[in-house]
């Protein structure tokens, strides 16, 4: 497994990349910061969520930002409205007939110039590359995703529907909440986390969410050398990223991923 927190600069936006990815040639893709954009606290100041309390018109300029710098049609970036669920969303058609309201909280897709992304703000944003079948994912992988095992259903109905075998995939895993900074409550923990994490006694424990969500994938097949994490806590490092246990009121930072 390749832990990369290396920060990189595009085009004066600060981003992390995935080298391996980057070397493949037909996908882009990036896990944006909080840096660089126009909106004022709490959201400063790239915020990309329309839903957050953030003008509007602050958003869009982010958005423009973003698809700019990384030339790509605005309208053809998919955002979701991520529901904390484990609705996986299948883009085949163009994306003219996509529904207005996507409550999902994953994208599989094998279309050329359909870039998916994921807002976070201390979640898991996830990534998986068929690099024989070129299909592409993306996985908001929350508390509730974790305990709903939203990373091995993505796996599976890219098996199901894409015909994608473990040994084909590389994953990229984002920067999210840490296990110095999640702590849960018997509410809602659950069991099997307990070997990724750490008990505070009391009915309380500081969860690990990314690497309980590497068990996951490691039991569909894919190999420690297969993933690829960029391993910062959002909650630690609120000056880089939104946080929204740190912070409450915030922005949120945009993951993508598209074939080009």
């Amino acid at each position: 497994m390749d832990i990369l927190n290396t920060l990189r600069t595009k085009n004066g936006l600060p981003c992390f990349e995935i080298p391996q990815i980057v070397k493949m040639g037909w996908i882009q893709h990036t896990f944006l910061t909080r840096r660089g954009g126009v909106s004022s606290s709490p959201y400063e100041s790239l915020n990309l969520s329309d839903s957050s309390g953030d003008l509007q018109e602050s958003v869009f300029k982010n958005k423009r930002r973003v698809a700019d710098i990384f030339d790509f049609d605005l309208k053809h970036l998919v955002l979701l409205n991520q529901i904390h669920q484990d609705r996986i969303l299948s883009i085949r058609e163009p994306l003219g007939t996509l529904p207005s309201l996507l409550e999902y909280d994953a994208m599989v897709t094998d279309a050329p110039n359909t870039f998916l992304g994921i807002l976070t703000a201390d979640c898991l944003p996830m990534f998986v590359i068929d690099r024989e079948k070129k299909v592409i994912a993306a996985i908001h992988a929350g508390r509730q995703g974790t305990a709903l095992h939203l990373a091995s259903k993505v796996l599976n109905k890219m098996k199901e529907e894409f015909s994608c075998k473990s040994r084909d995939l590389l994953i990229a895993l984002g920067p999210s909440i840490g296990p110095c900074c999640y702590e849960a409550d018997e509410k809602i923990f659950v069991p099997e986390w307990e070997s990724f994490s750490t008990s505070k006694g009391k009915g309380r424990w500081m969860v690990d969410l990314a690497r309980i969500n590497i068990s996951q994938l490691e039991k569909e097949g894919i190999s420690k050398g297969q993933i690829s994490w960029i391993n910062l806590c959002t909650s630690c490092h609120s000056d880089l990223f939104f946080s929204h246990r740190k912070e409450g009121l915030t922005g949120r930072q945009l993951s993508f991923i598209g074939m080009i």
